[in-house]
């Protein structure tokens, strides 16, 4: 039997995999269960939303509880997006953190070497990108001291990366994470040179710039550079999400620009609208003026203008 859930209960659902606390899932979970159909065709629907919000309130309890003990772990965002690496202990991950960042981890052959979280930024051809190496993933992490909190930060992080040496271990970090009520949307980077069946793999030991070219894909991002008329495009660049047109970039630099200014001509009001000039891949032609509305392609130049 068909499930045929509404129009409300997928934007609920959409609501819950968008989400980045605790407290915004448990939130669209609850609104899920109320939509979610009632006939006998949903019962696994149902069942599997009743399981996912009772892992959160499970996990929103140990938070809770963590934070009354003052035990709590934030770590501030910064760049254009923030990418966590986790994985089981000697899985690489701060190997890999100090090749794609200017970071410089503690590396060794013994086990846990990491016991806080490490962060560097990845330069993307000018954008920085955070890369937040979270300590070994073990058994039970959510019941661990910073569990909760550790837990919290990859849930609010804009990619997951899972870093791992055979199959079994991202099965693993998987469980843990399902455990903790983390849904896994992200990137699977084998420290191996094997091919692993059925998994799409990266080796880190090779060409590390594929492995930035995938976070960067992943990310959901396109950046764009702004320049003055007359002069060579400024760096670094702006980043924005993809669909992004002129007006989201005016927006992020220079809110003034979408004034729109009225001069008095006698007895004509002329409206004067801001516009821009793009180079790039989003325009037939190079200097090509546009409206505010024109969606942006990643490398495009923008020179913007108040209007005339």
């Amino acid at each position: 039997m068909p499930i045929n859930a509404g129009i409300d209960y997928q934007k609920a659902e959409q609501e819950y995999y968008e989400a980045k606390t605790t407290e915004q899932k448990i939130k669209a979970l609850k609104k899920m269960l109320t939509l979610a159909p009632t006939h006998k065709g949903a019962e696994k629907l149902r069942s599997s939303i009743k399981q996912r919000l009772a892992k959160l309130k499970y996990t929103k309890e140990k938070e809770i509880k963590q934070v009354k003990r003052g035990h709590t772990i934030s770590i501030k965002k910064e760049g254009a997006a923030q990418v966590v690496l986790i994985g089981k202990t000697n899985s690489g991950k701060s190997l890999l953190l100090s090749k794609i960042t200017n970071a410089k981890p503690e590396i060794a052959a013994y086990e846990f070497t990491t016991k806080k979280p490490e962060f560097g930024i990845m330069d993307y051809n000018g954008v920085e990108v955070q890369i937040v190496e979270i300590p070994a993933i073990v058994e039970d992490f959510l019941d661990k001291e910073n569990g909760p909190a550790l837990m919290s930060i990859v849930r609010s992080a804009d990619l997951m990366v899972i870093v791992a040496i055979e199959e079994e271990d991202f099965k693993f970090v998987l469980n843990e994470l399902q455990d903790a009520a983390v849904d896994f949307d992200g990137l699977i980077v084998f420290n191996s040179a094997k091919n692993i069946k059925n998994y799409y793999t990266l080796d880190f030991n090779g060409d590390i710039s594929d492995i930035k070219e995938k976070i960067w894909s992943r990310l959901g991002l396109i950046y764009v550079y702004t320049k003055q008329p007359g002069k060579k495009k400024d760096f670094p660049p702006v980043a924005l999400e993809k669909g992004s047109n002129v007006k989201d970039l005016t927006l992020k630099v220079h809110k003034d620009f979408m004034k729109i200014n009225i001069k008095d001509k006698g007895k004509t009001k002329i409206i004067i609208k801001p516009y821009a000039r793009v180079w790039g891949k989003s325009v037939k032609h190079d200097g090509t003026r546009v409206g505010m509305s024109h969606q942006l392609e990643c490398g495009d130049v923008v020179e913007l203008h108040k209007g005339k």
